[in-house]
């Protein structure tokens, strides 16, 4: 009796060892510098398209059918913060614009002339959607150049990651960043997961990921599918989504391929 009631017990404690929370990330929706129906209000700053809005509240609509409630963290470029914004309009979530998930450093000095929008500036575009509780130091641009042929990017968004997850215990979370961001942290989890990471980091793609109590991460999967096939780019590249990844030919915006 005894002896049953304990194996009862151990494997009751494994099953609450091995709850698991889910980690989704996602690239920003169609952004580009220029165009009649460029929604570009950051000077300096990459706007979006009206089809990177529908985009980004598709995107929404999913995590909403995932039940994600979780806190967003966004790269603070307008492009990020825009899609985390109206996606998180559809699923109830609220926006963190975050310093530490933007996208990799293309050359010294930074990636913008001026420094990007004020946590003030993006409440104000987004006042629904931002986080009362949101902070943004400024100002926030990273400026030391990190080379693609270097691990600085990957060890940088890793950190993040970790710290985001230590400071965020008991929910969901999601990271929205750029093409070179997203393939850097899938880089990461196919490490951490010791396992197959599909897909490629096309506007608003969604990778999901799990960890559990005692720090293990499995990969979930990834989507595009909640996209109609005309809405699947890589910024102004329309993408054939039902070619492999590796068959696109574009001359950009699909640099981070993941069909390993």
């Amino acid at each position: 009796m005894k002896k049953g009631l304990f194996l009862l017990l151990a494997l009751f404690a494994l099953t609450l060892g091995a709850k698991e929370r889910m980690i989704y990330v996602a690239r920003h929706c169609q952004a580009t510098g220029k165009g009649q129906d460029i929604i570009m209000p950051v000077d300096g700053d990459a706007g979006i398209t009206k089809l990177g809005v529908e985009q980004s509240k598709l995107l929404g609509k999913r995590l909403k059918e995932l039940k994600f409630s979780g806190k967003i963290f966004a790269s603070p470029f307008f492009r990020t913060v825009a899609t985390a914004s109206y996606a998180a309009s559809q699923c109830g979530s609220k926006v963190y614009p975050d310093a530490r998930v933007q996208e990799r450093v293309h050359r010294d000095g930074g990636n913008m002339k001026k420094g990007g929008a004020t946590l003030d500036q993006l409440k104000k575009l987004f006042p629904d959607q931002i986080a009362a509780d949101a902070k943004l130091p400024y100002p926030w641009l990273y400026t030391k150049e990190e080379p693609k042929k270097t691990t600085a990017h990957r060890e940088r968004m890793a950190k993040a990651l970790d710290e985001i997850l230590a400071e965020n215990p008991d929910g969901d979370i999601m990271i929205v960043s750029h093409a070179g961001a997203v393939g850097a942290l899938a880089a990461e989890m196919k490490a951490r997961t010791k396992g197959k990471v599909s897909g490629s980091t096309w506007n608003c793609a969604l990778y999901k990921y799990a960890v559990d109590d005692a720090g293990k991460f499995r990969f979930v999967g990834y989507e595009i599918d909640f996209l109609p096939e005309e809405a699947v780019t890589a910024n102004m590249h329309k993408i054939d989504p039902s070619k492999k990844p590796s068959r696109q030919k574009v001359k950009s915006g699909v640099d981070y391929k993941y069909d390993l």
